[in-house]
């Protein structure tokens, strides 16, 4: 009998040791589930936020790649070419929250280069381009130079970026832009699409 009471007490000892530590354990889980759930979050909004800039590049990309095939140009040619930008960037809505600005510049021996045309589309956001307007001296992105005779086609995409769920910090509503530069491949596009 002096044998069973010390196995009972021990027991009773273990019993309590692992309610303790469930208990411990489960503070310890509710006093960090904050973090992780910011966590989660800013890792959700982080992946959204990278999923758009990428998109928003296979736009300006893919947009400049089309059009740069082209011998001649019109302006039914980039409607359909811009109305691509929607479906390239699904699942996210393109309608409201972006646009598609398509520039043409060209560089005239011995002279400044110029903007030949723009053409902008793909969207309703009210936007203005970078690179500058129609007849003017264009703002090159990345320091680009021309050379005598090049034209280049010019993509810009605009796109308002608003995180789904954390909107303070790194991830507050921005803007995305990016630029797509290619040289035409059958022939300068110089002449205004009709």
């Amino acid at each position: 009998m002096n044998l069973i009471k010390p196995l009972t007490a021990l027991r009773s000892l273990r019993t309590r040791n692992r309610w303790y530590r469930s208990g411990v354990a489960a503070t310890e889980f509710a006093l960090t589930l904050p973090i992780w759930i910011i966590l989660m979050l800013g890792a959700a909004d982080g992946t959204y936020c990278l999923l758009v800039n990428e998109k928003a590049d296979r736009i300006a990309y893919s947009v400049t790649d089309i059009v740069t095939q082209y011998q001649v140009i019109t302006l039914a040619n980039l409607s359909d070419i811009i109305q691509a930008a929607s479906q390239l960037m699904q699942p996210f809505i393109f309608a409201n929250n972006g646009i598609v600005i398509v520039t043409s510049v060209y560089k005239p021996p011995g002279q400044n280069p110029y903007i030949c045309w723009q053409y902008s589309g793909g969207g309703s956001l009210v936007q203005s381009s970078r690179i500058g307007n129609t007849g003017g001296t264009p703002t090159l992105p990345n320091g680009l130079a021309l050379n005598d005779n090049d034209n280049v086609i010019i993509s810009e995409v605009f796109y308002n970026f608003t995180p789904m769920f954390v909107r303070e910090g790194l991830f507050s509503a921005n803007q995305v832009y990016r630029v797509g530069i290619y040289k035409p491949r059958l022939s300068p596009l110089v002449n205004t699409p009709t």
